[in-house]
Formats: C-alpha cells, sequence, structure tokens
C-alpha cells in the first residue's frame, strides 16, 4: 500500500472523529429543527467519510496508484477543509 493511501486512509479517519464530535455538539439542540437539520448534515458527512475509508482501502488494496491516489487525496484535503470549518461553527 502506497504512502499516498495511507495519508487519505488517516484523513478519513480523521474526518470520522471530528464528524462524531460535531454531532456530539450538536446534540443539545438536537430536538430542535435547526439541530434536527445540522445532525442529520452531519450524519451524511460521517457515513461518507467511512464508505471513503473503506472505498480508499479497497484501492490501495486493489494496486491502484498515485494516478488515483493523487486527487484522491486533493479531494480528501478539500473534504476535512470543509468539516473543520463546519466543526468550528458547532463549538460557537
Amino acid at each position: 500500500m502506497g504512502y499516498l493511501w495511507g495519508i487519505n486512509i488517516a484523513l478519513s479517519i480523521i474526518q470520522v472523529l471530528i464528524l462524531g464530535l460535531m454531532i456530539r455538539n450538536y446534540t443539545g439542540i438536537g430536538f430542535t429543527r435547526t439541530g434536527k437539520m445540522l445532525i442529520g448534515v452531519s450524519v451524511v458527512f460521517l457515513m461518507e467519510s467511512i464508505v471513503m475509508t473503506i472505498t480508499y482501502y479497497s484501492w490501495a488494496v486493489a494496486g491502484m496508484g498515485p494516478t488515483i491516489a493523487l486527487p484522491a487525496l486533493v479531494i480528501t484535503v478539500m473534504n476535512l477543509s470543509g468539516i473543520l470549518i463546519l466543526y468550528l461553527v458547532s463549538r460557537l
């Protein structure tokens, strides 16, 4: 498994952890309309991160090279940046 896949998998796992923290932050307002929407969006992102972790691992085992891993890494970094911004907003 190449180092790019390792980075992709690590970043996806970090996303899962951050999203878990975000959902915990939203549980206080979970019974409001806004709270339900925020938890729903967080769960969608959480599922996406879990699926991408599994996909990255399967692509790495299948021997996909940097042609796939590098663009996936760019997408993962952008996704992580957006999730970090949402997490910071959830802490306000």
